[in-house]
């Protein structure tokens, strides 16, 4: 028992190619179930793995041939990810997927001493264009506030007119009173005469 543990961490660090190819495609959120047969009797370790950043391979889960114990690595758990297997065929669900679970998946047994994979590219499709819609949306959001507020505005402006109608005439009217008070001409005052007396009395 703790040799096949032991065989199956080997088996989910080493360097792998696979020898054949698939290519899934689900919408986000959805639930999507990766396969991979040709598998007989004598298949000993069973197991998914996955390629993070182009680079390091993280084992997803193993499965013993004995007693199908299922175990999960690397922060993988059941919640998310669900092994089994038949007697030709593995199968690993993603529960609700997202964009970081896209990417590639290796699917791979042990036979007779050498692994078996299969390489499997996960894609998430709708992400662009919900992406797309949300932006149009919300794009159009600012445009009718904007057009709202300049409604808005305009109609208090007009109501602010109808308020005070005469305002700028009364403004004009008394520029003009003003204007013919300053340049009234003022009486002259009588000049007195000279040689002339003048008295007055109590």
């Amino acid at each position: 028992f703790f040799f096949l543990q032991f065989l199956s961490l080997i088996l989910c660090w080493i360097s792998v190619s696979g020898s054949e190819s698939q290519t899934v495609e689900v919408q986000s959120g959805e639930d999507v179930t990766l396969m991979c047969s040709g598998m007989d009797d004598h298949v000993s370790v069973r197991y998914w793995l996955k390629l993070v950043k182009g680079t390091n391979i993280q084992c997803v889960s193993t499965m013993t041939s004995y007693n199908s114990e299922v175990t999960y690595h690397d922060g993988f758990s059941n919640h998310k990810f669900i092994m089994s297997s038949n007697t030709s065929t593995i199968f690993l669900k993603v529960r609700s997927v997202e964009l970081n679970d896209s990417g590639i998946y290796y699917c791979g047994f042990n036979k007779d001493g050498r692994p078996f994979l299969t390489t499997i590219h996960l894609k998430i499709k709708g992400k662009i264009i919900l992406n797309m819609i949300l932006g149009a949306l919300t794009l159009l959001l600012v445009m009718v506030v904007i057009g709202l507020g300049a409604k808005i505005r305009k109609l208090q402006t007009a109501a602010e007119e109808r308020q005070n109608p005469g305002h700028t005439e009364n403004v004009t009217s008394d520029e003009l009173n003003y204007a013919a008070v300053t340049f009234r001409s003022k009486a002259k005052r009588r000049e007195l005469e000279p040689n002339v007396l003048y008295a007055a009395t109590r």
